[in-house]
């Protein structure tokens, strides 16, 4: 824990568990589904973006 001394401990600690807290409360069932949600739209929109540049860089391959 290097210069931060024993106080560093007990404030990771008392993070840790109030983060465990949160999760375990239907507080932190809406945050996870929340975040997956965002997850499956980001990688949906990436995916289809790239299909769209892929698309689109094959046609102008094919022309010039």
């Amino acid at each position: 824990m290097g210069n931060a001394g024993p106080g560093a401990g007990i404030g990771c600690g008392g993070l840790v568990a109030v983060l465990g807290l949160v999760l375990v409360s239907p507080v932190g069932e809406w945050l996870i589904k929340g975040i997956g949600w965002i997850l499956i739209l980001m990688g949906v929109f990436i995916a289809v973006t790239g299909v769209y540049y892929w698309i689109r860089g094959r046609r102008r391959s094919g022309y010039l």
